[in-house]
């Protein structure tokens, strides 16, 4: 092997505090706490909430949260996030054409943070991959990669186009570009490995890039496996969630003693 090629991947940041792990009835409870205890301004608890339900798959919860955050968010950036994240969480369930419709409306609005405007052509383009719309789909990855070509999503989605109109060796160079974005995310280099299955005839010219993507996604799974938060189980799982419950019902005593406060002036001043 006398090329080289460079290889880059991305660790998810080690959560603050302690890690315990959760059913999703008290996940649930915890954050609906949250919610009830944020009176003042509830957008951040909304945001917690519905992203809980979509990335679990409750989509008709999701949306409902997501649509009272529509109400409160003030600017078309926060909107077109907020729209965003609705048709994420269709896609999860499946409904890729619901969630086009929401990518298109969220694209309606013209975000100009670089991170959504990416995931909005980006995931566009995958659902009209999906639905077999591939011309269509390339273009939005095109489009997504030129906002950002440092993601491997944009290449990944690119090579699923591609593959789809029988540009099989176009196909294979995203994925390798793809891997060598974020070898942390393995998703490309298993595309290109289906792939070279499909299209022995392309195994040779590969060979190198497979092996090359093989050794970084190794190095990379690596990584994470030694990063990976130590998750608490138990009694002391029990013992944190009776914490959290103390410290809720602490700050829900202070929140009302305030209000008392405040209604006491006011008869005074009155």
């Amino acid at each position: 092997m006398d090329k080289r090629l460079d290889f880059r991947f991305e660790v998810p940041p080690t959560p603050k505090g302690p890690v315990i792990a959760l059913t999703y009835q008290e996940a649930e409870k915890l954050l609906l706490n949250k919610l009830d205890e944020a009176t003042a301004d509830p957008t951040k608890a909304l945001w917690q909430l519905a992203h809980f339900y979509k990335v679990n798959k409750q989509h008709e919860k999701a949306l409902e949260r997501l649509r009272q955050l529509m109400q409160r968010l003030p600017t078309p950036e926060e909107k077109a996030a907020c729209v965003f994240t609705m048709g994420q969480a269709m896609e999860q369930v499946g409904d890729f054409a619901t969630a086009a419709r929401y990518y298109k409306e969220a694209f309606a609005l013209e975000p100009a943070n670089t991170f959504t405007w990416y995931f909005i052509h980006n995931n566009l383009g995958f659902c009209l991959n999906t639905m077999g719309r591939f011309a269509e789909g390339e273009d939005y990855c095109r489009q997504a990669i030129q906002i950002d070509p440092n993601r491997p999503n944009g290449h990944k989605n690119l090579g699923m186009a591609l593959s789809g109109q029988g540009l099989h060796r176009e196909a294979a160079r995203a994925y390798v570009t793809a891997t060598q974005a974020n070898a942390a995310d393995a998703r490309s280099f298993h595309l290109l490995a289906d792939l070279l299955k499909l299209h022995p005839e392309l195994e040779y010219e590969f060979r190198d890039e497979v092996e090359f993507c093989r050794k970084a996604v190794e190095v990379a799974a690596n990584k994470m496996r030694e990063l990976r938060p130590v998750v608490h189980r138990g009694w002391r799982k029990q013992w944190m969630l009776l914490k959290m419950r103390l410290q809720s019902a602490l700050r829900r005593l202070h929140a009302g003693f305030q209000k008392r406060r405040v209604d006491k002036s006011w008869k005074l001043l009155m």
